[in-house]
């Protein structure tokens, strides 16, 4: 009888045993399994971003240079800021300009134009050498008074950034002949004032010297979420006003 009973608790102890054993035994596989299962997941996402980088590498460097269009400005344009004053392009002779069209009831204009403008006026605002001008297609409406409400909008203070109200027929001929910019002109299909002109939304460069550098449509690769291009053409037109800013040096020397 004795010897029944020690066999079974003999019989238990070893049950109990197999039982840690297994559990440790499992408990260690599950170790192990959730260990390699992070390290899967770690390399997936270095592997993921390696891949990332290495796009955006090739994109980039397929990206075309900006093309120097080296293009004399012949006449002036002048008109009245949103300070009241009259005021000129050749004004600005000794600085690289930032220019581009606009109208203050333009969706498009208050929408990633807006923010295209303003990101490059961040990065150039304190360089004495660089100024800002946007000209209205809709001078009728847009009067300095109105200008002045649009500046506030916009953080255009005419130290470093005009508004211009310049009388329509004047600005269509000198944009087309001196700027190479297409037509502004009524949209047929309009809904509302924020879409009754079509225009190029294109940002020119025009340097120290009055010659126009550069002009680009930054407006179309942001609304087509090509951010990564978009970054990489605004750093070319950041560029080409610091060269033409650079030759304007040489050249004065």
């Amino acid at each position: 009888m004795r010897r029944q009973e020690g066999n079974t608790t003999m019989k238990d102890k070893t049950k109990i045993i197999f039982i840690y054993s297994s559990v440790a035994v499992l408990a260690i596989g599950l170790l192990v399994l959730f260990n390699w299962m992070g390290q899967q997941r770690k390399k997936m996402a270095e592997e993921s971003e390696r891949k990332r980088i290495e796009n955006l590498a090739a994109q980039v460097e397929t990206v075309p240079m900006m093309q120097d269009l080296d293009h004399q400005l012949t006449q002036d344009l002048r008109g009245v800021n949103q300070d009241g004053e009259e005021v000129g392009l050749f004004d600005l002779k000794g600085k690289a300009i930032v220019f581009a069209q606009f109208y203050s009831r333009c969706n498009m204009c208050l929408g990633h134009n807006k923010t295209i403008m303003q990101e490059l006026h961040e990065e150039l605002k304190d360089n004495p050498k660089v100024h800002f001008v946007t000209v209205t297609l809709d001078p009728e409406f847009d009067t300095p008074e109105k200008l002045k409400q649009s500046a506030e909008v916009w953080n255009a203070n005419s130290k470093s950034w005009w508004m211009l109200n310049v009388p329509k027929d004047e600005l269509v001929r000198y944009c087309r002949e001196q700027l190479w910019y297409i037509d502004f002109k009524e949209n047929a299909n309009k809904t509302s004032a924020s879409d009754a002109i079509t225009h190029d939304m294109g940002i020119a460069v025009i340097d120290t010297n009055s010659k126009l550098r550069a002009k680009e449509n930054l407006f179309e690769l942001l609304a087509n979420d090509k951010h990564d291009l978009y970054q990489a053409k605004k750093s070319q037109l950041l560029d080409m006003i610091d060269v033409a800013i650079g030759e304007a040096g040489e050249a004065s020397e």
